[in-house]
């Protein structure tokens, strides 16, 4: 029997420890802002996820909880209860490794922001069209890098060498659920091998970082252009389709 979800009410913190906030530019821009942020840089050992909004996020079983129903361990988090992000260490239940598929990230994502609503409607106003839907609420399959509204944020593509051996892809754009998921599968339909893929959501924003080669190597200029003009034409003609339909 599928477990009912209880109402917002006071819960306890499961553990305390003060954390550092994001510094330089990406701290000025979190201020106020829902922030979920998903990293596999920082720790060699886990996924960090970081959550933050304002300084109202400060007891967040129910985070632990969603993410435990995804399959994964939560080996560590450190809630601060101020307006400093709350971090999550986690980790696959069944590998006890990092999170690497970007359908599990999306998913991971997904989750805290459904939660964050449930629990801080006035979070909404944030959110790109106001609204968020569970990735399962939509097949991404038959519409890739699909349709939304036209927003405020300005889609970004920018693509660079990280040494011999990979690129760095960042897609700045206004959110969606799937977002990740589709951008991943457009670079996999260019026969480029993705490494990795991380996501950070700030507001309205989206700002998807994902590590790639082409045939083992880092991409060559043809390529970087080839994945740029592909991913700015795709996310745009999305955009154009959308405002044509209203």
């Amino acid at each position: 029997m599928a477990r009912a979800r209880r109402a917002p009410a006071a819960r306890r913190a499961f553990t305390v420890r003060a954390t550092a906030t994001e510094s330089g530019s990406k701290k000025d821009e979190i201020v106020g802002m829902p922030v979920v942020l998903i990293d596999n840089r920082s720790d060699p050992l886990a996924t960090v996820v970081s959550v933050q909004f304002s300084d109202v996020l400060g007891q967040l079983l129910d985070t632990v909880e969603s993410l435990k129903a995804l399959g994964l361990n939560v080996s560590r988090a450190e809630v601060t209860g101020d307006e400093n992000p709350n971090k999550f260490y986690v980790t696959d239940a069944a590998t006890s490794e990092k999170v690497v598929k970007s359908e599990q990230i999306e998913n991971i994502r997904m989750a805290i922001i459904n939660n964050m609503l449930y629990y801080h409607p006035e979070s909404k106003q944030y959110f790109e069209g106001g609204t968020v839907d569970m990735p399962g609420n939509r097949d991404v399959d038959a519409n890739p890098l699909g349709a939304r509204p036209r927003g405020k944020v300005a889609t970004k593509v920018t693509i660079e060498a990280m040494g011999a051996a990979r690129s760095r892809l960042i897609v700045e754009t206004a959110d969606r659920p799937g977002l990740l998921v589709d951008i991943v599968r457009t670079l996999k339909d260019l026969s480029l091998n993705v490494v990795s893929a991380e996501i950070d959501t700030i507001g309205p924003k989206a700002s998807d970082t994902v590590y790639l080669t082409y045939r083992g190597a880092a991409l060559n200029p043809s390529m970087n252009e080839l994945v740029v003009n592909a991913l700015t034409y795709y996310l745009s003609k999305k955009e154009v389709e959308t405002d044509e339909s209203y």
